[in-house]
């Protein structure tokens, strides 16, 4: 597999990083993760205005090309720097699941506000009883001849939901049980929110439906799994990321900080926990470039990305935990970013699927495929 970037990808990734370089840090972040929405609404219209809200849609919907690649270097800069902004809800699923499932009017009226930052989308699929299991939604929709719907029923981790002015939501057709998707103005009667915290800072939602009014969309149930998938992939990356950035951190540490008078780095058998982590870290790279050099719309990808973030989810829960072991009592507090990046990784392996649900899944496809 041939993973270097093209002059147009290198440019995106140096955009960014330069982005993370000027804007992050532990007290800064800490200071955007406070606001209401989790993140800095300032910084988004920057995003806009440097055009990176964008990536992840294709060329045609006024992207930057929103391949695998694409997706995956974002995905690992804004993890190396524990990023607040919410990319994986608004763009990747919200404005990937409106230019995936939307119709073409649809497509023309929202996508260029949600490119430009005045509008967010979020994805809102799973529920309390469905757990991940997509094919258990019950959420109901009614649906005119013409084409109109209502939707009953109650979401739940509906990320980026406090802020989102459009929602795409998942629910039953109630004359043929068919999953469909929907489309829904936040701002509608009979919606009640329900807004929390994540371990990361960010807010999520718990959405209750009351004969809501809902546009349908083009898309269904196949739609839905490739966002869920895109999702997934853009998660492995960001945790890649994550995991790079406490390794680098604790070797830093462990080269200055002194015991017995002598660096914490020079104990052999911190060493040996050293070298094991970046082994985890290597391979779990080496996990997320072969999922995203699999074909698209392919059994074979599905497989991929479901084994490699099963595999990178537990790589970065394991180092993690030796980041803030070997930081000492400092590693469990907010003053480092350590801390906060740990805190984001309990958020993500969990995300769309636990390692044992994404386990499960890359074994049945593995077991179809023979």
């Amino acid at each position: 597999m041939n993973f270097d970037l093209t002059e147009e990808q290198a440019l995106l990734r140096d955009l960014v990083l330069r982005y993370g370089a000027d804007h992050y840090d532990a007290v800064k972040r800490l200071a955007y993760i406070r606001q209401a929405d989790g993140f800095s609404r300032d910084h988004w219209a920057m995003l806009a205005d440097m055009g990176l809200l964008a990536f992840a849609l294709p060329e045609d919907a006024g992207g930057l090309g929103g391949s695998d690649t694409d997706l995956i270097t974002v995905a690992e800069i804004f993890g190396s720097y524990v990023a607040a902004e919410p990319i994986l809800p608004c763009v990747i699923m919200g404005a990937g699941a409106l230019q995936e499932a939307g119709t073409d009017a649809q497509k023309s009226e929202l996508l260029p506000q949600l490119i430009s930052g005045e509008r967010f989308a979020a994805l809102a699929v799973f529920e309390a009883r469905s757990r991940f299991n997509v094919d258990a939604i019950t959420t109901q929709a009614v649906v005119s001849s013409d084409g109109e719907a209502t939707l009953s029923g109650s979401k739940q981790i509906v990320m980026g939901g406090s802020f989102a002015t459009d929602l795409v939501v998942a629910a039953k057709d109630s004359a043929d049980g068919v999953i469909r998707l929907f489309l829904v103005d936040a701002s509608s009667e009979g919606l009640a929110f329900h807004n929390y915290r994540l371990t990361d800072g960010s807010v999520a939602s718990n959405i209750d439906f009351n004969k809501v009014p809902a546009r349908i969309m083009d898309g269904g149930a196949s739609v839905l799994q490739t966002l869920l998938m895109n999702a997934r992939l853009y998660i492995c990356g960001e945790l890649v990321g994550l995991m790079s950035m406490m390794s680098r951190e604790t070797l830093d540490y462990l080269k200055t900080r002194k015991q017995f008078g002598q660096p914490l780095g020079s104990f052999q058998a911190i060493q040996h926990r050293m070298a094991d982590c970046y082994a985890k870290a290597e391979l779990s790279r080496s996990q997320l470039y072969r999922a995203a050099g699999q074909k698209l719309g392919t059994p074979e990808r599905d497989a991929a990305i479901y084994g490699a973030k099963a595999y990178i989810s537990q790589a970065a829960l394991h180092i993690g935990e030796e980041a803030v072991q070997l930081h000492g009592g400092i590693g469990t507090t907010e003053e480092l970013l350590v801390g906060q990046a740990f805190k984001r990784v309990f958020a993500l392996v969990s995300l769309l699927g636990d390692v044992d649900a994404e386990t499960n899944a890359y074994l049945a496809l593995t077991r179809a495929a023979g």
